[in-house]
């Protein structure tokens, strides 16, 4: 059973979300938005994580089923939330109903800017998962094109500027695909403790200073993909817990930042991931 801390944590947290649920099956990213995939996603792997149920799934389903796809990002949360709601049946419908959508995105832009890559690489990410659930792989040319991004310091991105964003999304294309045996382990887990910071979280790039709350994720889920844990896991605890904010969201990092949805499920799943209940029991 949860601490009374937790308890109290995870009761806020559970009126954070449920603010943003429409009432028509999907969850919106702020009480005045419009439903959308990704908001959703996020809701229920929330409300998974802390332990809350939800009783409209059904008209959730309905929604997810209903959806007019426009995009591989759309498409991909409205899958995720079906597995998370153990509708498979529906999900592969949709899958197939997508499926030149998925085959006209599998390629891979030259780009010219950090934040550039790190979407092209996030893409790629996204869209391994959904060929992988279909029973694909990509195309040897482009796994050596992703490879190809590979820096001296064990991370991956544009030339000589490596971040971990990028690494995570390289790592965990590579995951998926089951080509992580075509990269040098001790090189990148080197570079992502690089990027881990002794007083909690993680930055992107290690000669940065201010960590954030999807760096962190992004660090402890890299690792974790090559069964290595963090250094300091209290320390990153502490620096989650920092980023509460009084609506019962998170920001971005400790210093004055809005809540949103994703900022939440990146702490939810940091808490999960760094066992929170071993470190607090009051």
């Amino acid at each position: 059973m949860a601490s009374q801390y937790l308890q109290k944590l995870y009761q806020r947290i559970l009126d954070f979300v449920r603010e943003r649920y429409s009432g028509e099956g999907g969850f919106m990213m702020s009480p005045v938005d419009y439903p959308n995939p990704a908001a959703t996603y996020y809701s229920l792997s929330i409300l998974e994580n802390i332990g809350a149920n939800f009783e409209e799934k059904e008209k959730c389903i309905r929604w997810l089923s209903n959806f007019k796809i426009d995009s591989i990002y759309s498409l991909y949360y409205v899958v995720k939330s079906l597995i998370l709601l153990n509708q498979h049946d529906i999900l592969k419908k949709r899958l197939l109903e997508n499926f030149n959508l998925i085959k006209e995105n599998i390629f891979f832009s030259s780009v010219q800017k950090i934040y550039e890559i790190e979407q092209e690489f996030k893409k790629l990410y996204f869209l391994s998962e959904l060929y992988n659930l279909m029973g694909y792989g990509f195309e040897e040319d482009l796994i050596e094109g992703i490879l190809d991004h590979a820096n001296e310091d064990g991370g991956f991105g544009l030339i000589g500027h490596s971040t971990l964003t990028s690494t995570y999304y390289v790592v965990g294309t590579l995951n998926v695909l089951g080509k992580l045996s075509l990269v040098d382990k001790r090189k990148i887990v080197g570079y992502v403790r690089e990027c881990e910071r002794p007083e909690g979280g993680f930055v992107t790039r290690p000669e940065n200073i201010l960590p954030y709350i999807e760096y962190t994720c992004y660090g402890v889920k890299t690792l974790e993909i090559f069964g290595e844990k963090v250094n300091f896991p209290l320390e990153h605890i502490k620096f989650v817990l920092n980023c509460i904010n009084k609506d019962g969201g998170f920001r971005r990092t400790i210093i004055l930042g809005i809540s949103n949805l994703e900022n939440v499920y990146y702490a939810v799943s940091l808490l999960k991931t760094l066992n929170i209940d071993k470190f607090i029991s009051w």
